[in-house]
């Protein structure tokens, strides 16, 4: 019984460790942000980074959900070490809070200003960081 146990448990962790392929379509954009958020707990870079760009393809015309799922990419590119993407992504953010004229969630214009800020200014190619 307890090797019946194992092999599923073990089964179910490769399927869950394996990279994402495709977004269902039937999930909504917070469903979508979510299974991003569990693939970015795990170190599944690949399949959060697939997450984040499927919400921004499905829902980018929502401006709440657009700036939400645009953090979540940058603070993937940080944590993947591909700071240059980083710091493009949170700059995109910080520009856009300065038309939005407050009509925009205020937590990721903070959060996308603590994302830049951590941000190695050796690490960036081509770029200045300005903080």
């Amino acid at each position: 019984m307890k090797k019946i146990i194992l092999t599923v448990l073990a089964s179910i962790f490769l399927i869950s460790c394996a990279t994402l392929k495709s977004v269902p379509e039937d999930l909504t954009a917070a469903q979508i942000i979510q299974m991003g958020q569990n693939y970015l707990v795990t170190g599944d870079y690949k399949s959060a980074e697939l997450c984040y760009s499927t919400v921004l393809e499905r829902y980018g015309t929502n401006a709440a959900t657009y700036v939400e799922a645009k953090y979540e990419l940058g603070n993937v590119y940080y944590k993947s070490h591909q700071y240059d993407k980083a710091y493009d992504t949170f700059t995109e953010l910080l520009d856009i809070y300065g038309y939005s004229q407050g009509q925009l969630p205020g937590a990721y214009k903070k959060l996308a200003q603590i994302g830049l800020d951590k941000i190695p200014e050796k690490k960036l190619k081509n770029k200045e960081a300005e903080n």
